[in-house]
């Protein structure tokens, strides 16, 4: 459905405006549905996103910072985000070698557990989600770096 239908509004002040508006509704909406997928392992956007990016470095650990430079959503307070993984066991801290004074975060087998059992329903949930060809995706995500600059 085009953006005009969705808002019930037919005039934007330009081109790039009604893009900028399409973009934040359509952010809005994939975020919704995720949070629903999200939300049957009781997880945050935010939270599978820390086990993604642990995942991706597994077995070694990653300090705080790294995770946070990577993160999608920048904002969330990293500290109490790990400490709600940490108590369901989803990840550890360990003392950094190199540094004592320093904490890492690994993920544990329960965290691959976790993602081993979301991989499929998100593999899903882009498929269903696929309405533009491998071309057409690969120049919107072309046009939104470009926007970013």
């Amino acid at each position: 459905m085009k953006i005009e239908e969705e808002l019930k509004q037919d005039k934007f002040t330009s081109a790039v405006h009604k893009a900028i508006v399409n973009i934040m509704f359509t952010d809005g909406w994939l975020s919704n549905h995720l949070r629903d997928v999200f939300k049957d392992h009781n997880l945050t956007p935010q939270q599978y996103n820390v086990l993604r990016i642990l995942r991706g470095k597994y077995p070694e650990a990653l300090n705080p910072s790294d995770i946070k430079a990577v993160m999608l959503d920048k904002n969330p307070d990293l500290t109490r985000l790990c400490d709600r993984l940490l108590t369901r066991k989803l990840i550890d801290r360990c003392i950094d070698g190199d540094n004592r004074r320093k904490m890492n975060i690994r993920i544990t087998e329960d965290g691959l557990k976790m993602l081993n059992l979301i991989d499929p329903i998100m593999i899903d949930f882009n498929e269903k989600v696929s309405t533009i060809s491998e071309e057409e995706a690969t120049i919107l995500s072309n046009l939104l770096d470009k926007l970013r600059g």
